[in-house]
């Protein structure tokens, strides 16, 4: 009966069969409604979470970007000769995870 996988006439014919209760217009009339608050709550639910998968992926968007742009600056200050120490410095990173960086975009370097 709860289940939203039954439609209005399917969940009447349980009540007046399965119950032996009559079916007048008042029950239909509240099976109805009940039906229709399960449909909004379901769509409301599907609604939040493409809102949500949405709102991650512009989160996940915007923080490739920005690892993109650092590792961008980090390689132009390794182009233009500074020191794995001063660019550790300057990101606000460890010399090991500049060394990592540039080794991953060496071949792009050349």
């Amino acid at each position: 009966m709860l289940s939203s996988e039954l439609q209005q006439e399917a969940k009447l014919e349980i009540i007046e069969h399965e119950y032996n209760i009559p079916i007048n217009r008042d029950l239909r009339e509240d099976v109805s409604v009940m039906c229709n608050l399960s449909e909004g709550i379901e769509e409301k639910g599907i609604k939040k979470g493409i809102e949500k998968g949405i709102e991650k992926g512009i989160e996940k968007g915007i923080e490739k970007g920005a690892r993109q742009e650092s590792e961008k600056f980090i390689l132009n200050m390794y182009q233009q000769g500074c020191t794995l120490k001063l660019i550790a410095s300057v990101a606000g990173i460890s010399t090991d995870e500049v060394e990592a960086i540039i080794n991953k975009k060496k071949p792009a370097l050349s």
